[in-house]
């Protein structure tokens, strides 16, 4: 009985913290599990435009914050944003941002290509 009244007892100080913002809910469409498949260095280049333009809770998240957020739900580990944003910088091409740039291109190519098709488009 003792342990029913813990397990019950920790439950709703779960519940609080939830309730309080402390904690986020839990949502059965979140149990869905995410991968990121690319480069750990285009997430990175991704959050830094998304912090950039306050894309996310008005830009009051930091990117490291907003790094370990993308790590949970994507199941990668982002070590040092930071460095790699500094590496980022350095790059010598026209453009420094590769990974956006490529998002760009193909976004812009698959938008002709429905508009070829009807509206239709399929994944190769």
């Amino acid at each position: 009985m003792e342990e029913l009244l813990f397990v019950i007892d920790m439950e709703l100080e779960l519940l609080k913290m939830r309730i309080l913002g402390v904690l986020p809910a839990v949502h059965p469409k979140s149990a869905k599990n995410f991968r990121w498949t690319g480069k750990t260095t285009d997430l990175v280049e991704l959050l830094y435009a998304l912090d950039t333009c306050n894309c996310i809770n008005n830009g009051e998240i930091g990117v490291e914050e907003l790094a370990d957020v993308f790590s949970e739900i994507f199941g990668v580990e982002i070590k040092n944003c930071y460095n790699v944003y500094m590496n980022m910088k350095r790059r010598k091409d026209d453009s420094r941002t590769y990974f956006l740039d490529e998002l760009r291109e193909k976004l812009n190519k698959r938008m002709v290509e429905s508009d070829l098709k009807g509206g239709k488009f399929k994944k190769r």
